[in-house]
């Protein structure tokens, strides 16, 4: 593709996003907390990093976009329960100042119980204006479901997506596993297979912060002097997420990716990066739900000198699909998502990767289990491989 095309690119998905992001801003203000009853979110965003574009040098490490786990993280319960028991009594939202401590706020946050209707009435919301003042002294509590957004009737809960969990605290952990086929080599020749083990917690502070920690266990893929398969541990990335706003429709947040090179340059691995990104969750109509990102991925370490700086932006579009409280398969919801990632400094060639990311999500069981799968096909050539199979165990903490 040419550096106009690329640029094109970039001009439109920026666009895209800014539009959606101007469009949200009269909605980050403060909200009554709803009456109805509570949700439960089941969530998932993680996915490994996609290697972009192709390295013709083997034993080089190739950067890779930061890996998002499947991760939002689910709650559980019925997003249309009744609200509490009989003889439960009321909770309300703990208001800043709330004199808590600071390790008392860390302490509830991991502890405290949060999946019931009963814990989410803790929720309230939290204005953009107020984001230095209000939040950090408040233990996390699981966000309610939408309320259907410019409908005003339905509501998806906040549910993370395979590659995008944006947008959105989680209290949960995950693995996940990648399957490329037919991933690309040196001189833009199929080079075999890989596979990637990837785990993922988000471990939240209080309501404005948490961390997310992102490791991939193991990958195994052709490098080296010989090009043969070797399995080692990858690169761990740390990620620091601060909600920006929080209101019953909308979550906005902004997160950088700090890549650790624990891993082996011959797996690509071994890269040391900074990847700023903003992020959002909209539920924009009914039980549909928007959500997208955009940031920079620039190398830090040797891959300096034989890396790429990347631009990125999601972008996508899911359905909530309730089901019966009863059934072993419930809380579901499909997805579509965009990834455009483009090389704007390294050497030349300088690639644009363009993926559709069709997905889906779903509890298993009453418990806080969810289930994650998804397939990843790039659309523009020279491919990165054929496609990759994505699939996650989540439960939520």
């Amino acid at each position: 593709m040419s550096i106009a095309g690329i640029l094109r690119r970039w001009v439109l998905v920026s666009a895209v996003t800014g539009v959606l992001a101007l469009l949200m801003v009269p909605h980050v203000r403060a909200q009554a907390v709803s009456p109805s009853p509570a949700v439960s979110p089941a969530a998932v965003g993680s996915s490994q990093p996609v290697q972009m574009p192709p390295n013709p040098n083997p034993n080089q490490p190739v950067p890779t976009a930061p890996s998002p786990g499947p991760l939002n993280s689910p709650a559980n319960g019925d997003p249309g329960a009744s609200g509490m028991a009989p003889g439960t009594p009321p909770q309300v939202p703990l208001q800043s100042p709330t004199g808590l401590p600071p390790l008392e706020v860390i302490w509830r946050s991991l502890t405290d119980s949060i999946y019931e209707p009963a814990d989410q009435a803790r929720w309230s919301p939290l204005p953009l204006a107020t984001f230095f003042t209000e939040g950090w002294d408040q233990p996390f509590v699981l966000p309610t479901t939408g309320g259907g957004g410019l409908k005003g009737s339905g509501g998806s809960p906040r549910f993370g997506w395979i590659n995008d969990f944006g947008g959105v605290q989680y209290r949960a952990w995950f693995f996940e596993l990648f399957y490329a086929n037919s991933v690309l080599g040196s001189h833009y020749r199929p080079n075999g297979n890989q596979y990637i083990l990837d785990y993922t917690i988000f471990v939240p502070f209080n309501r404005r912060f948490e961390i997310e920690l992102d490791w991939t266990t193991i990958i195994s893929n052709k490098g080296g002097a010989n090009n043969t398969y070797h399995g080692n541990i990858g690169d761990l990335t740390v990620s620091p997420r601060f909600q920006l706003s929080e209101t019953k429709n909308l979550g906005t947040m902004f997160q950088t990716h700090f890549r650790i090179p624990t891993g082996a340059h011959d797996n690509g691995n071994g890269v040391a990066s900074v990847a700023p990104e903003y992020s959002f969750w909209w539920n924009a109509w009914g039980n549909w739900v928007l959500r997208g990102s955009t940031g920079v991925s620039v190398p830090t370490n040797h891959a300096k000198t034989s890396g790429y700086t990347d631009y990125y932006n999601r972008l996508g579009v899911g359905y909530y699909l309730k089901g019966r409280d009863d059934a072993w398969l419930h809380n579901a919801q499909v997805y579509l998502l965009a990834e455009d990632d483009a090389t704007i400094a390294g050497p030349r060639p300088r690639e644009n990767f363009f993926s559709l990311l069709p997905g889906f999500l779903t509890q298993v069981g009453p418990k806080l289990w969810f289930a994650y799968g998804g397939i990843e096909v790039p659309m523009v050539g020279p491919k990165a491989y054929t496609y990759q199979a994505i699939f996650a165990l989540v439960h939520a903490y």
